[in-house]
């Protein structure tokens, strides 16, 4: 099955979930529309388009055609859209790091860098990268394991001011990340906070594919994935550095699912839906910092 297009959109109100069921049976006029969703039949005219386009003010996923009827953006209608025959070579691909004053997306931690590096036909074709100015101090061991320091953000853009940017580099793109739950959260987050939109969108975790690809190393963690490849990770606990580095090292293992036989985004699913068992890790003591890369 074709994944679905990355993107980020408002979250859906009671009212925008009323008008998509109604436009899901296809386009109708403002009237109609404001009719049905907001319980006002018979509205005039000039009403029925304010409201209207007051309820869709900033959403990409509704548009007025040149009709004047309000519609369901093409490719909003279902995450998944399109036939099962995608191969995996014609898709792209957009890897994401992001290094962060702490480990709670949702609980008052904050992006202090991101990079987002695009694949397509197997290359990277764009880097996109920036400091974030966090609005928050960092933790001691957060410096000495990124080596951010607070005199390097604090001049930095805040996430709003670079997520217009960001957003241009991930749309339409399948989402890549080494533990790709720690990084969806955090992107997720700031979009929430910066624009109170969400992300959407399928997701592929280089942990999960090195799991079943790589069964024969004992730890998947992006130190020992790129070290098996051969790839260089230039700037260690970087999001520049290890994004570039993730992203060759996912071009390697795709070419390594394809060998067995993974051709298609359908057989990818199935792939990863269906990893060998984990082996058991030795038991010890729990460190007080767990990095988000060694978690496999």
């Amino acid at each position: 099955m074709n994944p679905g297009r990355l993107e980020a959109r408002p979250e859906d109100t009671f009212l925008t979930e009323r008008a998509r069921r109604y436009l899901s049976t296809g386009p109708a006029e403002a009237v109609a529309l404001i009719g049905y969703v907001c319980n006002l039949p018979g509205a005039p005219q000039i009403v029925a388009e304010h409201l209207a386009k007051a309820m869709f003010a900033g959403r990409r996923d509704f548009i007025q055609d040149d009709s004047g009827h309000w519609r369901i953006r093409d490719g909003h209608r279902s995450p998944d859209i399109g036939q099962r025959t995608t191969a995996l070579s014609s898709l792209s691909y957009v890897v994401v790091d992001v290094e962060t004053t702490g480990s709670c997306a949702y609980g008052g931690d904050r992006i202090t860098e991101v990079a987002a590096v695009v694949v397509r036909d197997g290359k990277i074709s764009e880097v996109f990268e920036t400091l974030v100015n966090p609005e928050r101090p960092i933790p001691a061991f957060v410096t000495r394991l990124t080596h951010i320091t607070w005199d390097m953000v604090k001049h930095a853009p805040r996430f709003a001011d670079v997520a217009p940017q960001l957003l241009d580099v991930l749309s339409g793109n399948i989402f890549v990340a080494h533990n790709a739950t720690f990084d969806w959260r955090f992107v997720s987050s700031e979009f929430q906070r910066a624009s109170a939109t969400r992300l959407s969108g399928p997701r592929v975790c280089t942990v999960k594919l090195a799991r079943t690809i790589l069964p024969q190393l004992a730890r998947r963690s992006l130190d020992n994935v790129a070290r098996y490849y051969g790839v260089e990770i230039t700037a260690r606990h970087r999001a520049g550095g290890d994004a570039v580095a993730t992203a060759k090292c996912l071009v390697r293992m795709l070419d390594d699912a394809q060998d067995r036989g993974c051709s298609s985004w359908e057989d990818l699913e199935v792939l990863l839906r269906h990893p060998p068992p984990r082996r058991r890790p030795r038991r010890r003591a729990l460190p007080t910092w767990v990095d988000k890369d060694t978690t496999a």
